[in-house]
Formats: structure tokens, sequence, C-alpha cells
């Protein structure tokens, strides 16, 4: 017990005074039962665990409790049913935990395990509002490096849920409340640069280069490789949307050469395929190089079995093998990506969905070419107006009008395309 209670504290930053005064106890009391000389009673048991954010039954029998071992069963067999494909099972296998009979740190893995197989379900609003609980019990638990790693996943939820004015007013919130206690760590700059793309999705291009570049000079004198490379990461995102496809290559080449190539990082391989990505969009485009690429990360992402990252691979590589002439085995690609997004609402399927009709019309299937399009024109309804969505539909009004679509739909995507980029229209 005394090894736990002192670990509990310097998980939670507390010092032994801080934690005296928390349980309302004597420092001199706290040393002691650290160093096993005093047994606690159980009502200082009790207040212990409430300044530490741990039951009395995990300071007492720690990780061989009954209710641990359970919760870690839970956790793993919801990841074999995720990598079954059965991630909706896996939800309620997790649901299945007393959460309250754990500590702060195993039920937050928990709920982090319930927000992913949520994610992978296609429920991304029930995912967020689990990430929110997850953040807030870490916050009051004192554990803020963790609160911030679970902020930036709700950042990124909110941004791929289309939320983006809940993901940067969050992120924001997070960033403030966090940024005291997890300065200059891996995740608070990871935070701030998962905003800095949230500020993108909603259209704030300009500002978010701004604070991506002030980003990027703290992140330098300040923070990690691991930071560096993250901020790198997300400016690359800002100069794409700027159209500046060269230099957010050069971005996700000094992230990629900071990160190491470490494969097993599940990060990693999500930054090769941004790299695939926009080696096909910078002129002239690289789809060799592109392959190269989502084979380097193939089997990571096999591995981690997310059906979002591997169905954004399916597309990227549809559209690589499109520009290499090999119609077949784009429009199997895209075809995939498709069904693979099939459940949920996300910006992902956008981009399958035009992979799928770009193979479609190449193969000369005009008709089902045109129905896969309106299928993308359907996903962008969700998203806000601002430069990004104005690409995204002047792209779309570009493909209808080549499949052939009536005029009135084509004019539509193009008036949006104009209200996306702060161009008046007038209907007639």
């Amino acid at each position: 017990m005394s090894e736990r209670i002192r670990d509990a504290r310097e998980r939670c930053g507390l010092s032994q005074a801080d934690l005296a005064r928390a349980a309302s106890m004597h420092p001199s009391y706290v040393s002691h039962l650290e160093r096993g000389v005093r047994g606690p009673g159980d009502g200082a048991l009790e207040r212990l665990a409430r300044a530490l954010g741990v039951t009395t039954t995990y300071l007492e029998q720690g990780e061989r409790s009954p209710a641990y071992v359970a919760s870690e069963a839970s956790v793993v067999r919801a990841r074999q049913l995720v990598r079954a494909g059965r991630a909706r099972e896996a939800v309620t296998e997790l649901e299945t935990v007393d959460l309250d009979a754990l500590d702060v740190d195993q039920a937050a893995r928990v709920l982090l395990a319930r927000s992913e197989a949520l994610d992978l379900a296609g429920d991304l609003e029930a995912s967020a509002r689990l990430l929110v609980e997850t953040t807030r019990l870490l916050t009051q638990g004192h554990r803020p490096q963790r609160a911030a790693y679970a902020a930036t996943r709700l950042v990124m939820a909110l941004t791929e849920a289309d939320d983006l004015h809940a993901a940067v007013r969050v992120g924001e919130e997070q960033l403030a409340a966090l940024a005291q206690g997890a300065a200059g760590t891996d995740e608070i700059f990871r935070l701030e640069s998962t905003l800095v793309w949230a500020y993108v999705a909603r259209g704030d291009v300009t500002y978010a280069r701004v604070r991506g570049t002030d980003l990027l000079s703290r992140a330098l004198v300040h923070g990690s490789a691991r930071a560096v490379w993250s901020v790198h990461w997300n400016l690359a995102f800002v100069d794409d949307a700027l159209g500046d496809a060269q230099d957010a290559l050069a971005h996700l080449h000094a992230a990629l050469a900071l990160a190491g190539g470490a494969e097993a990082d599940r990060d990693v391989p999500r930054l090769r395929l941004d790299l695939a990505h926009l080696l096909l969009a910078v002129v002239p485009a690289r789809p060799r190089e592109a392959l190269l690429e989502l084979d380097a990360a193939g089997t990571a992402l096999e591995v981690g079995e997310s059906r979002v990252e591997l169905a954004r691979s399916a597309t990227i590589r549809s559209r690589a093998l499109l520009m290499l002439g090999d119609h077949r085995a784009a429009l199997s690609h895209a075809s995939r990506a498709v069904e693979m997004l099939s459940s949920g609402e996300r910006r992902d399927a956008a981009a399958a969905h035009e992979a799928l009709g770009d193979a479609l019309l190449a193969s000369g299937e005009r008709t089902a070419a045109i129905k896969a399009y309106r299928q993308v024109a359907d996903r962008l309804d969700l998203v806000p107006a601002g430069r990004p969505s104005a690409v995204a539909w002047r792209r779309v009004g570009d493909r209808l009008r080549a499949a052939g679509d009536d005029r009135a739909r084509v004019a539509e995507a193009y008036r949006r395309a104009l209200d996306g980029a702060g161009v008046g229209t007038t209907r007639r």
C-alpha cells in the first residue's frame, strides 16, 4: 500500500505536503505512510483516495483488485472485437465496466477504449461526449498530461464530426486550463497543434498560419523532437489549405525525418498517409512515390485495424492508381474505401466517394459516377463555409460537369464554391 500511495501521489504531481493538505493530514503522517512505518485507518484511507483520485480498493489491492482485473479483461475483449470488425459489440462490452470501482488512470483507459470503439462504429458524437468525460476525469484527478492527450482526441473527434466551432472552443478552453500543469510537454504542444488543424478545417486559415508559425518557434526552443514534428505535421494542413502544396510537402518531410520512421508509433503511418495525399496534389503529381509511402504504412495500418485509416489509405491508393492508368484497381480500392466508411458521417467519406466517382467516370460509367459525386455534395453540406469548402465545392462542380449532370446541379455546386470563398451570389 505504501508504494501505491507514493506512486499515485507522483502521478498526480503532488508533493507530500500537497497531499497532506488535500487529505487533511500532517505531512509527517504522509511520509510515514509512504515509508510503510504506519498504515492508514479507514477514515484516513478514504481521504487519501479522494485526494489521489483513486479508490480505497485500489490502494488496498492495486491491480489485483477484482474490479481492476475485470476491467482489464473487458478492454482486452473489446480490442479483439474491434479487430474482428465488431466495434458496436466492443462498446457494449466496455459499458459493463464499473468505473466507480477503478482509479482515475484505469477508468480513463476504459473510457478512451470506449470512445475509440464508438469512433470506429461511426458514432462520433457519442465518442466526443465520452472524451469530454475523460478529459474532465483526468483534469480533476491531477493528470494534466493525460488530460491534454484526451483533450487532443476530443478536438480531433469534434473536427471529424464537423462540429468545428465546438472543436475550436473546446480546444482553446482545454489549452487554457491545462497549459500550466502540462506546460512544455509533448501533449500540450500536440493539443495546440491539433487546435491549429481545427482552425484550418473551420476556414480560419490565415489565423491558423500565424498561430502555427508561432507555435513552431516555441516548440523548437522548448519542445521535444516529437513536439516539433507534431507542429510541422499540422502546419502542412495550413499550407495545403492555402494551396501551397510544395510548402506543405516540406513540412511533412520534416515531420517524418524527425519522427525517424518509427512505424510502431501509430502516428507515423498516419503521417505517411498525409504525405502520400500531398504527393498527389503537387504539380506534377508523384503517384509512384505516393504508393511507396502507402506501402510503408501498410503493415502498421493493418495491425492497427482502424477502418477510418484503412479507408483513407484505400482512397489515396485509388487516386494514385488512376493517375497511373490502372482504372480497374482504382475502382476496387475506392469501392473498398466507401464500404468501410458506410456507417456514420465522417469527413473522410466525401473523399472516398469522390475517388469512386473518378474511377467510375474513367471506366465510362457516367451514371454511377454522377451518383457518387452527388454523395460528395451531400456530405459537403455539413462543412462550414471557408476556403477548404470552396475548393471542395469547386471540385464537385468540375466533376459533375465532366460527368454530364444537369446544369442546375452543376451551377449550384459552383454557387456554393463562391459562397465558401466569401463571394456573394444571387440565385435566379
